[in-house]
């Protein structure tokens, strides 16, 4: 893993160790592979003898060092092979033979221990042979150079396995740390959805409450407005059969009878704009053709002038479609009252498997969220399916955006 270039910079900075030592020590880091080809280039080179043999075995030991990170136990089984040849063979050691330390330690801290366990005894049998092998003939350095090969193994496996016990040590931390992140992440998850069932809740609570309030309001104005008229209208009609009953036995001019059926009739017709209101506010007939044809006659009556944009290759669930067309009719109502504006836009158009309503105007922009107001009973009704309503900044033009789900 690299690190950041500021962390660098930072440590060579403080003193840790010199700026030059800092771009040495982020180049290996950083060019594994080349790494590898200088070490072995070095072993190569610091391994100079006049015999042809010893070079080309020195050379391949060197060359072992190059694929270590991918394959290291296959690359010192190959050292260790070569190793043994060059005990065999009567080949002296040289300096390529740390190439053997180095696989050693890449396999003590890559491989499981019993492997690089195995490799420290090869190692260990390796030396122990060789000294047998050339004490008698060089006793001096050659010796000395046997046996530091022997102290370097052990020192390198022992680096190697420390390094393994580090990375199993990182390696649990960070597996614990995930394991603490993903458990954070669903208790997160889980006081989201909570609190997203609290307040679904509330909103169906409120949208019991508003339509228990909309039947209350149905009952009254039917109790108050059509049953007194059609009462009245009865009782009406009732005297005019009384009096068509004396004008047949000739007590009666008939001109009682010609002002009740006109009040009868006066009464009919104010009866049936009532209940064409009422009906109105239930469901608005114009919706059985589509919200496309009910918003074009929205706007057609609207008291200023307004122009649609539909683009609605779905149609909407019935409900959906009421509570837009309820926010059209409600939003162009603002316009015309308080905005001042002289014309409104209204947009809807599918959009990712839902509905995108939105209703401008060139007006003021006095629109805002007030409690009580219209802008919050929308809102109220929007958020009963999950909705979503955007009000544009003060200072004009008003956008009003309605996003609403496909289905209820």
């Amino acid at each position: 893993m690299t690190r950041p270039a500021r962390w660098r910079k930072s440590a060579s900075r403080d003193g840790a160790y010199p700026w030059h030592v800092a771009i040495e020590f982020t180049w290996l880091r950083d060019h594994p592979i080349a790494a590898d080809w200088a070490l072995a280039v070095a072993l190569a080179a610091f391994s100079g003898s006049e015999s042809g043999s010893v070079v080309v075995v020195s050379v391949l030991l060197a060359v072992t060092v190059v694929p270590r990170r991918r394959y290291p136990v296959a690359a010192f089984t190959v050292a260790a092979t070569l190793g043994t040849a060059q005990v065999a063979l009567g080949l002296q050691p040289s300096m390529a033979d740390l190439a053997i330390v180095v696989l050693l330690y890449t396999m003590a801290a890559t491989r499981p221990r019993r492997i690089s366990i195995a490799g420290l005894a090869v190692c260990l049998l390796g030396s122990g042979v060789a000294i047998v092998r050339w004490a008698h003939v060089y006793p001096g350095p050659l010796l000395a150079l046997v046996a530091g090969i022997g102290g370097l193994a052990v020192t390198a496996w022992v680096l190697g396995d420390s390094m393994a016990l580090r990375h199993a040590h990182y390696a649990s931390l960070e597996e614990r740390a995930a394991r603490l992140e993903a458990e954070r992440d669903a208790q997160a998850r889980i006081a989201a959805a909570a609190e997203q069932g609290r307040e679904l809740q509330e909103r169906r609570a409120r949208a019991v409450d508003e339509s228990a309030a909309r039947l209350r309001r149905i009952e009254r104005d039917l109790h108050d407005g059509a049953q007194v008229r059609l009462t009245a209208l009865a009782m009406t009609l009732g005297e005019i059969k009384e009096n068509l009953d004396a004008a047949s036995s000739g007590t009666d001019d008939g001109g009682r009878t010609r002002v009740l059926i006109g009040a009868a009739h006066r009464n009919a017709k104010e009866t049936l704009a009532e209940l064409r209101d009422l009906a109105r506010g239930i469901h608005p007939p114009a919706l059985d053709r589509g919200l496309g044809v009910a918003l074009s006659a929205l706007a057609e009556t609207s008291a200023i002038p307004a122009r649609l944009r539909a683009s609605i290759a779905e149609r909407p669930s019935p409900a959906i479609e009421a509570i837009a067309y309820f926010c059209a009719a409600e939003l162009l109502a603002n316009v015309a009252k308080h905005s001042g504006a002289g014309r409104a836009d209204i947009s809807v158009s599918d959009r990712d498997g839902g509905l995108r309503m939105t209703v401008a105007d060139d007006g003021a922009g006095l629109a805002r969220l007030a409690p009580g107001g219209g802008l919050a009973g929308l809102l109220e009704r929007v958020q009963t399916v999950d909705g979503r309503l955007g009000i544009s900044p003060p200072g004009g033009p008003t956008i009003i955006t309605v996003e609403l789900p496909g289905h209820a």
